[in-house]
């Protein structure tokens, strides 16, 4: 717009001349409504109000949307995703479970032993956890945080949350570089909105480190096939972690690279000469677990034992096994798993609340990209790898009947690949209407973003209160808490002693050992240990007792009303542990000895054996029944109230041959007695002795001849645990 001067002084123009100019686009109008008015000097002046159309609004947005660079989305994306993950790492996951602390455990142990292991082995490949082999690169890898910071739970945390970060690294770069989607850019925010990924990459849990290095090994493995062969070994080393890292990992890292090897076998052929140099790297990988093999060969069914795998201990034929494979192999697929919260199931401490651990917008876009992938299958073949990996990682799940998040996180890295193309698919489709896309993609991300920080928020506000169940068949809260007071405590009493309960968490000394390694004052003991017999530690103890262990001890008349010293409330403001101190009263001998009279009375019920009635007396059951001692079926089982030994005393209506007997027991290291009453009046005592197993075991007891037995008295003793106390058995079974 312009205005001519004015042509004489103080003489006021009294038109205006207007030009106006405009860049227009296809399809786009404008409106314009010009007024003159005067100024504040009197001078005639036009002003011009714009009236845009909606589509011409539109377009301009996504116009300056599509300025934008995706590496610049990237960052933006990747600087809210380093808040979402690492903000508030102590307060939320509100549980710090034992396994999370065992790796770091593990660690200093070795480092205090010159790199063995309890059984002096050098540079073990895996060890224990919870009795089982199966911690092997995490363990080496928490090394080095804990020489540089020592034990804590934000280290710990933070730690393995870098490890994710590099595997969000990897599979941004994958979406990048090989599969050339535009919006690689939004990975991050993919990730921290996705409920599963947020959860356990703000864990220290295994799970986490096997789908990061799964991701690096698809995305070096991408650039093997289908840039330079050369990368190949970084696939491999990548693989090598992804498989010691968790042992889900192992069977998915087999089955991954068993359908690479056959899937692309043609280019492995024409690149042989590298392919011989990777078989050396792989056969070099795999020499540490021939090593473990060779020293623990019951080592693998002995875990799939413990998890009740359907693989091992069963009576179940190759196909019904295979069965039950391909049933768990799809659940974990399954939108069942993926889009329902896991609050209801005996792993709630994995759950994220009420959410699922997949977004249903992200599921259903998984399933789009996995339907666009399969159309382009032949035009575009580095789109396979999603789908192969689809194909693999549930395997490592499945071989167990019970899936959790943890076993199942590795599903999750193909599933977002695969939203992420399914993602750019819908964009493509949306194209063919002439729609915004770039203002599509902006509330996408927008999307993204909020449901990122929705977990946060969430997490951080109410997380603490999404699962009430602290105990232990929930969320075992409360680690860090009774630790800290534990030390305070001490520091203002050095002469007393804490004993923790260990009834409220998994692996008790695991967690002592975690939080304070150099506190000898604290330990983990039951209240139980006092309850039975008289112990002058109880003086100078101060006991950490959940609410069920210090009702416990009210009810056993032991002790003189118990003394709180001090408490610590679950989250939801329930009763949660009581320090306090006791002291016997002073009949405690009496009642003790009234009780284990009580204890050892025998109950008595006739059972049918080989169609012979006997007449059997045993010590009062709290699970199970006599009957289940001889029915032949080694799930059932018989669990003592509380006396130990177990005692079993059989009658038969006639006698019976026998030269032996047989008990199937539990793990604890145990002493069997058998006395028989042969009918001619003797009598004659056999014993027998098994030190402790990991799983089950069977106890012989061999009389080395052949009795006529009348009657036959067995007691089963726990060496390690004195009354009172559970002892199991599942099978008595007499040898012909």
């Amino acid at each position: 717009m312009s205005q001519p001067p004015a042509t004489e002084k103080n003489e006021l123009p009294e038109s205006v001349h207007v030009e106006l100019s405009f860049d227009l686009q296809a399809g786009e109008k404008i409106s314009i409504t010009l007024k003159a008015v005067r100024d504040e000097h009197g001078r005639l002046v036009a002003r011009a109000v714009p009236k845009w159309s909606a589509a011409g609004l539109s377009q301009r947005l996504a116009g300056r949307i599509r300025a934008v660079q995706p590496r610049q989305i990237f960052i933006a994306a990747l600087i809210l995703y380093l808040v979402v993950m690492f903000t508030g790492l102590t307060a939320y996951p509100a549980h710090f479970s034992c396994d999370e602390a065992v790796s770091t455990v593990n660690a200093a142990r070795l480092l205090s032993n010159n790199l063995r292991d309890e059984n002096n082995v050098l540079l073990p490949t895996f060890m224990k956890n919870d009795g089982q082999y199966n911690l092997s690169a995490t363990v080496y890898l928490a090394a080095l945080p804990y020489l540089l910071f020592g034990p804590s739970v934000w280290v710990v945390r933070a730690f393995n949350g870098l490890i994710a970060l590099l595997g969000m690294f990897w599979l941004a770069r994958l979406l990048r570089d090989r599969l050339n989607l535009p919006e690689w850019g939004l990975l991050p925010l993919l990730l921290a909105a996705t409920p599963a990924w947020f959860f356990l990459a703000r864990t220290g849990l295994e799970t986490i480190q096997l789908a990061a290095f799964y991701a690096g090994f698809l995305y070096y493995y991408a650039r093997y096939r289908f840039e330079q062969p050369k990368f190949l070994f970084a696939a491999l080393l990548l693989g090598g972690l992804a498989f010691y890292a968790y042992t889900p990992g192992q069977v998915i890292m087999i089955a991954t690279g068993l359908i690479l090897l056959i899937a692309d076998a043609p280019y492995h052929w024409r690149q042989r000469r590298t392919g011989w140099k990777g078989a050396l790297l792989l056969v070099a990988l795999a020499l540490p677990l021939a090593r473990f093999i060779l020293l623990q060969p019951d080592a693998y069914v002995d875990r799939l034992q413990m998890y009740g795998s359907y693989l091992v201990g069963t009576d179940l034929t190759v196909l019904q096994k295979l069965g039950e494979f391909l049933s768990t192999y799809l659940k974990t697929l399954s939108p069942i798993f993926w889009l329902t919260a896991h609050t209801d199931d005996q792993h709630i401490r994995y759950a994220l609340g009420a959410a699922s651990p997949l977004p249903w917008t992200l599921y259903l876009l998984a399933l789009f990209g996995l339907f666009t992938t399969l159309r382009g299958w032949r035009a575009r073949p580095e789109l396979r790898l999603p789908v192969y990996a689809l194909l693999a990682a549930p395997v490592g799940a499945a071989l167990t009947s019970e899936i959790t998040l943890p076993r199942a996180l590795a599903v999750s890295v193909p599933l977002l690949l695969l939203a992420a193309l399914g993602l750019s698919a819908l964009f493509d489709r949306l194209a063919r209407f002439n729609l915004p896309l770039g203002a599509l993609a902006l509330a996408a991300g927008l999307l993204l973003a909020a449901g990122a920080l929705a977990n946060l928020v969430g997490a951080l506000t109410g997380g603490v209160r999404w699962l009430p169940n602290y105990g232990l068949d929930g969320t075992q809260w409360g680690a860090p808490q009774v630790y800290a007071a534990a030390k305070t405590y001490l520091a203002e009493h050095p002469d007393q002693t804490i004993k923790i309960s260990p009834n409220w968490t998994f692996q008790g000394d695991t967690l002592r050992t975690f939080f304070a390694p150099d506190e000898p004052n604290i330990t983990i003991r039951g209240i139980n240990n006092f309850i039975e017999q008289i112990d002058p530690e109880l003086e100078q103890s101060v006991f950490v007792l959940t609410a069920a262990d210090l009702q416990l001890a009210i009810n056993s008349r032991r002790f003189e009303q118990p003394e709180v010293v001090a408490t610590i409330p679950y989250p939801d403001g329930s009763e949660g542990f009581s320090f306090v101190r006791l002291a016997y009263r002073s009949d405690i001998e009496e009642i003790i000895a009234a009780e284990r009279a009580e204890r050892s009375r025998l109950a008595e019920t006739t059972l049918t054996l080989d169609g012979q009635s006997m007449l059997v007396r045993h010590s009062q059951f709290d699970g199970g029944q006599p009957a289940d001692l001889f029915d032949g079926d080694l799930n059932t089982l018989a669990r003592t109230r509380e006396a130990n030994p177990l005692v079993v005393e059989i009658d038969f209506a006639a006698a019976r041959e026998i030269n032996g007997v047989a008990l199937h027991a539990g793990a604890e290291p145990v002493t069997v007695t058998v006395t028989v009453f042969t009918a001619d009046g003797s009598q004659k005592q056999f014993t027998a002795q098994a030190g402790r197993v990991d799983g089950y075991k069977d106890v012989p007891v061999d009389f080395a001849e052949t009795l006529m037995a009348v009657r036959v008295r067995i007691e089963l003793l726990d060496d390690d645990v004195p009354e009172p106390t559970n002892v199991h058995l599942w099978e008595i079974t007499f040898n012909p």
